[in-house]
């Protein structure tokens, strides 16, 4: 007889903006703190959390915590930038005046004071930081993943980001090794051809290659088959992601 093991859901957290940071037209930085991050986990940059959002119509600005029935609908996916034990501080960064929805329109509007509820985290999603080589396409909406990873690399590594941002002032000044070069994709364009060529101009024997992408699924799936077709590489090292989907415009980061 097989013996199911029940898995825990993630511990909830409310918390509230500490600050806001302007880094750009398409990219808000927000501070959030409170004492239930008195345990959250350290080393989590660019892992994932649920980010549990009030409902905008009600006059409840606080985000309903707890397992209930409709609950994921006001839940979306972010990266955490940073997090400060000593501060009780988490950074998230939300990607703004690109595209409507709950997270990015509750961005938007945010306060400091205001409610922000938080689940997880989850597992950091570069699968290997000492690999040989490193590579990441991403549109602005992962900008925040790859650039925690890079400030996380050793600085001995070398490879190539492929960066979508919709304006030149996007651009962010990333803390890196020095041997991986930045490609700054600037265009509104998140279809862009340039990632399909960016991939191609890495050759075909990608087999020592940490691989992240993080782009709309039907970019994720471009990129993937002819990482399938084309080239030899480690399924182990690849992480590959849909942020979000066209045909709902359903952005989860």
């Amino acid at each position: 007889m097989e013996v199911k093991t029940a898995v825990s859901a993630p511990k909830m957290r409310m918390t509230q903006v500490l600050s806001i940071e302007d880094l750009s037209p398409h990219m808000r930085r927000i501070f959030l703190t409170g004492e239930s991050l008195s345990d959250f986990p350290e080393n989590k940059e660019s892992a994932h959390v649920k980010a549990i959002f009030p409902d905008p119509n009600s006059d409840d600005n606080k985000p309903k915590l707890g397992i209930y029935t409709g609950f994921k609908k006001w839940m979306r996916s972010y990266t955490i930038r940073a997090f400060d034990l000593t501060h009780l501080t988490l950074t998230i960064d939300f990607a703004v005046n690109d595209h409507e929805g709950l997270a990015s329109s509750w961005a938007l509007r945010a306060q400091v004071g205001d409610f922000l509820g938080i689940a997880g985290p989850s597992e950091v999603k570069h699968t290997d930081l000492s690999a040989s080589q490193h590579l990441f396409f991403g549109d602005i909406t992962a900008l925040p993943a790859i650039a925690a990873t890079l400030e996380n690399l050793p600085n001995a590594s070398i490879g190539d980001a492929y960066i979508q941002v919709p304006d030149q002032q996007d651009i962010q000044n990333l803390i890196k090794p020095s041997a991986i070069n930045v490609h700054w994709i600037v265009t509104r364009d998140k279809f862009t051809p340039l990632f399909l060529k960016g991939l191609k101009s890495q050759g075909n024997d990608l087999s020592s290659t940490a691989i992240f992408i993080a782009t709309e699924a039907g970019v994720v799936r471009q990129l993937k088959e002819h990482l399938n077709q084309y080239c030899e590489y480690d399924k182990s090292k690849l992480y590959a992601s849909a942020y979000w989907n066209k045909k709902d415009n359903g952005f989860v980061c």
